[in-house]
């Protein structure tokens, strides 16, 4: 759904995108979850460190209509809750914990939302950047559904 989140703003009304909001955080904290904590001890400190991030950005995210942080709520929530990921998926990648291709993304979208905050004429950038966030999460779950096998690690899902 963070896919389509991106474009939602353009086409549908404001009640229409809150719920369309809520469903994508609900489904993200539940990825989070279903990413997190069967490798919960292979991620170590770093990775609980990120996973505690993602859902405090998550709650940021979700309260931000309350002006708890000011009128930035929403992108400090969002910058928290991609931090966490990006730690999560590094720890991943370094040790080999999941298959490759959802961590790369998630750092993926870090890089590419930077340079779309940092560059006036890339303004676009940051909306891609949550493409490809949504889409690390869909190469995640896909990865999470596929059964184990007997395979090597690296061969036995999207990576």
């Amino acid at each position: 759904m963070r896919v389509a989140d991106a474009y939602l703003a353009v086409a549908t009304a404001a009640r229409t995108q809150q719920i369309a909001y809520f469903v994508t955080d609900l489904l993200l904290l539940l990825g989070l979850c279903g990413v997190y904590w069967p490798r919960r001890k292979a991620l170590g400190l770093v990775g609980f460190l990120g996973f505690g991030a993602s859902i405090a950005g998550l709650v940021i995210v979700r309260s931000s209509g309350l002006n708890g942080l000011g009128s930035n709520s929403y992108l400090i929530g969002a910058a928290v809750t991609l931090i966490g990921v990006v730690a999560m998926g590094a720890v991943m990648l370094v040790r080999k914990a999941f298959p490759k291709l959802g961590p790369a993304l998630w750092i993926a979208s870090l890089i590419v939302g930077l340079i779309g905050l940092l560059s006036a004429n890339l303004s676009g950038a940051v909306a891609l950047a949550g493409v490809i966030f949504g889409v690390g999460f869909i190469v995640a779950g896909i990865n999470l559904l596929q059964p184990i096998s007997e395979a090597p690690r690296d061969e036995r899902r999207i990576s």
